[in-house]
């Protein structure tokens, strides 16, 4: 019996390596064809090709949308596959918080003005730095902003609230949409947990996976307060990480 458990569990673990050999692969695949799709469907709007007519155009701007979901996507569950197999190290630098929050508003506007909705930063002037992994940061707030934008009435605002205690970084994103329910709240961290049906975009539900499972990679913490009907608000818990001057250089 125990030589089956043994070899029962020999079994699944090679079978979860081939599982995330292959979604690696396959997203490496991915990623270089739908580079090139969005790369000449940038081209072709500039004005060396020559130009559009309006129905053109317009269906430039729907391959351009769906090429870069398309391509989030599959990012997406790399970024996944490589956390489940192990293997994701992040990359520790000294961030300036304010420059940080610059380029997380620079970034999200487009996706902001597209679901008519209007971000609020509140922040003290100085928020000084910490060490951590600038992209895996900014791919938590990005998250959390477009998951807010997306379950935002038009026309209303999603605020992010950020402060310093002691030395962790702590922000909540807060949105005025319809909420979530208290049996749903428990399984938003979930995969491919999409939730409600009334986001303005369709998705897999990994974003809010993808945000759990980089904070807790930072060794931080995650919370969600919820309820139906008065929106939703996520709030994130980063530590500064205690590393030499060179490594966080590096």
């Amino acid at each position: 019996a125990e030589r089956a458990l043994t070899e029962k569990n020999e079994a699944l673990r090679k079978a979860d390596e081939l599982k995330n050999d292959f979604v690696q692969h396959v997203s490496y695949e991915l990623r270089s064809p739908l580079t090139n799709i969005i790369g000449f469907t940038d081209l072709l709007r500039t004005q060396g090709v020559g130009p559009l007519n309006e129905r053109q155009a317009e269906y430039i701007d729907h391959i351009s949308t769906s090429s870069s979901v398309l391509l989030t996507l599959v990012n997406d569950i790399l970024d996944l596959a490589t956390v489940d197999a192990g293997i994701m190290r992040l990359n520790y630098a000294d961030i300036d918080l304010n420059d940080l929050l610059d380029d997380v508003s620079m970034q999200i506007a487009d996706r902001l003005h597209e679901s008519g909705v209007a971000l609020e930063i509140t922040a003290p002037a100085y928020l000084g730095s910490i060490v951590a992994d600038p992209q895996r940061l900014k791919q938590i707030l990005l998250k959390l902003l477009s998951n807010a934008a997306n379950f935002s009435p038009e026309g209303s605002s999603i605020s992010l609230e950020c402060r310093r205690e002691g030395t962790d970084f702590v922000f909540a994103v807060s949105d005025r949409g319809p909420g979530i329910s208290p049996d749903m709240v428990a399984t938003v961290f979930d995969r491919f947990a999409t939730g409600a049906k009334s986001g303005k975009r369709g998705g897999a539900g990994l974003g809010l996976s993808i945000v759990d499972s980089f904070v807790s990679l930072h060794h931080g913490d995650v919370t969600i307060d919820s309820e139906p009907g008065k929106g939703t608000t996520v709030v994130c818990r980063i530590p500064s990480v205690n590393v030499p001057h060179t490594a966080a250089a590096e």
